[in-house]
């Protein structure tokens, strides 16, 4: 991804909701330390910012209010 388009992409997800330029950022960095060597720095690396954005979803799907029209 170019660095223009990923800047309009955070942007016009940060305007949606600030926590999508926050994931992006996450996303972006785990694409960047699977392109280095391995070795255990990176894959604690790689965990550290795959639980981070565990934490963020799940605290997204705390606040997500229950649907009124669920039948579940």
């Amino acid at each position: 991804m170019s660095a223009d388009s990923a800047a309009w992409r955070a942007h016009v997800d940060a305007a949606l909701d600030p926590r999508f330029e926050r994931a992006f950022a996450i996303l972006d960095a785990v694409h960047a330390e699977r392109q280095r060597p391995a070795n255990a720095r990176r894959a604690a690396k790689i965990l550290q910012l795959r639980r981070e954005l565990g934490r963020m979803l799940a605290e997204d799907d705390d606040r997500t209010p229950p649907d009124p029209w669920s039948t579940g």
